[in-house]
């Protein structure tokens, strides 16, 4: 099985879909379909009427499986020769071994090789196109009624770890206006800067930056003015604000929007996610830990994530995950990698979790 996976990995590696390229996310869609399309399975694609394609395959034509495993097969831009996967050092090296054409590759061998089996089973696959630039197409993809009872997202807990817990965050564009005057005669004009800053200083102090486990708020740009003697008229400002609960995510959302009202300045949220949190008592989330249990020899590791992957939509609808990768690194870096021993090794805990029963 092992060169199997690795030749199935190589022709994932060798597609370059980067976000921006929909001509070769299409084609790293195509790939998975056309391996698909012979089991018999019920296969939902949008790709040429979109730039953000994707695919959705399940065994009993269902919006609602048991278990989806989900993926995303775009990657960040890298060199041109990550694009052709190497062995280094026991070590499998290219653009999207670990984040996360892994999990495509594991997929796919698995549904050709247990197709019987599968087909007795709710289960589904779910491949995307831009998560790397914010799972954009997930929200539609969810409104067409898609619900699973768990999903299965290899994006986070690596080393085998399983992630406990990711956080939600709100990214933030504040803008302010005010009126021109000389900085000689500020008294003539209405600092945009100032209100700006202000407000930010309103709610900075509830979220200092050096609790990892705590809320944490970046003000990470601030624009405004032409000329140092001059009161500026239009200030803009970005905020990114991370926490693990749901509940501070809403009092953050109603402190700034009252210091908005305040200092006027306007609040547009550029993008958000919520908290993500692993149901350990969820039933497949329970056998998915006696699989890895077994298949580590140890037991089950937990940490959090400080980043966000496509769970968050899962988890906006009360829907669980599990998130848990093998060994790896390099996670948009030039030297992305993969243990090679732990590919197999990884495809072996996803056909034990799914085909113990059977």
């Amino acid at each position: 099985m092992q060169q199997k996976l690795e030749t199935t990995l190589a022709d994932l590696v060798a597609i370059p879909s980067t976000s921006d390229n929909t001509e070769e996310c299409e084609k790293a869609i195509d790939y998975a379909y056309q391996r698909l399309l012979p089991l018999g399975l019920h296969i939902e694609r949008d790709t040429y009427n979109t730039k953000s394609p994707w695919l959705l395959a399940t065994t009993q034509g269902t919006k609602t499986p048991d278990i989806l495993l989900a993926a995303h097969l775009d990657v960040v831009p890298g060199q041109i020769e990550q694009y052709t996967l190497k062995k280094q050092d026991g070590k499998l090296v290219g653009r999207g071994v670990y984040d996360m054409k892994l999990a495509a590759a594991c997929y796919l061998e698995l549904f050709e090789t247990h197709i019987e089996k599968l087909r007795t089973k709710n289960i589904g696959i779910l491949l995307t196109t831009d998560e790397e630039t914010g799972g954009n197409c997930m929200p539609s993809i969810l409104e067409k009624g898609l619900r699973p009872g768990i999903v299965f997202i290899p994006d986070g807990g690596d080393d085998w770890h399983i992630e406990e817990m990711a956080k939600g965050f709100y990214g933030i564009e504040l803008t302010a206006e005010g009126r021109w005057a000389h900085g000689s005669r500020p008294w003539e004009g209405d600092n945009a800067l100032e209100r700006l800053i202000n407000a930010i200083g309103e709610i900075r102090h509830y979220y200092p930056s050096d609790d990892p486990m705590g809320s944490t708020l970046v003000v990470s740009s601030l624009h405004s003015g032409q000329a140092v003697n001059q009161v500026p008229n239009h200030a803009e400002g970005k905020l990114d604000f991370r926490s693990f609960s749901i509940e501070e995510c809403n009092t953050f959302m109603t402190r700034l929007t009252r210091a908005a009202e305040l200092h006027g300045v306007e609040i547009r949220i550029i993008h958000s996610g919520s908290p993500v949190a692993f149901d350990k008592h969820h039933p497949a989330a329970q056998s998915f830990l006696r699989a890895l249990e077994q298949t580590t020899k140890k037991p089950a590791a937990y940490k959090p994530s400080f980043g966000g992957s496509d769970a968050r939509y899962f988890a906006a609808l009360s829907i669980p995950s599990i998130i848990c990768e093998p060994t790896g690194g390099g996670r948009h870096a030039d030297d992305e990698w993969l243990l090679q021993d732990d590919l197999s090794r990884y495809y072996g805990l996803i056909e034990h979790w799914l085909l113990q029963n059977s």
